[in-house]
């Protein structure tokens, strides 16, 4: 099993409760992916992180643009084939920002 990650909203404890619904489903060799209930862009990830005020520094921007700042993930099918549901609906409850 692989943990394959560039930036995301994903938490470590969901990818771990993943992981473990997915051996206990006895999914091997398939794909499944994680994310929360509401998908966000990178770029709508790092506005949450600045609105909500836990970290000292804002931030200035991306220092590449290789993949789209725009997409969007989704993880029905995974929910669904796993029984699976994460431990935040969404990185903004996560970080305590109403939208």
């Amino acid at each position: 099993m692989r943990y394959i990650c560039g930036f995301c909203s994903f938490l470590s404890f969901d990818a771990a409760s993943l992981a473990v619904a997915i051996m206990k489903k006895k999914a091997g060799g398939r794909i499944f992916l994680g994310c929360d209930n509401h998908p966000l862009s990178r770029q709508e990830v790092m506005d949450l992180m600045d609105q909500s005020g836990k970290y000292d520094k804002k931030f200035k921007g991306f220092t590449s643009t290789s993949g789209p700042l725009g997409k969007k993930l989704n993880n029905s099918r995974t929910r669904v084939e796993i029984g699976w549901e994460p431990n935040y609906p969404s990185f903004a409850q996560f970080l305590g920002v109403t939208k």
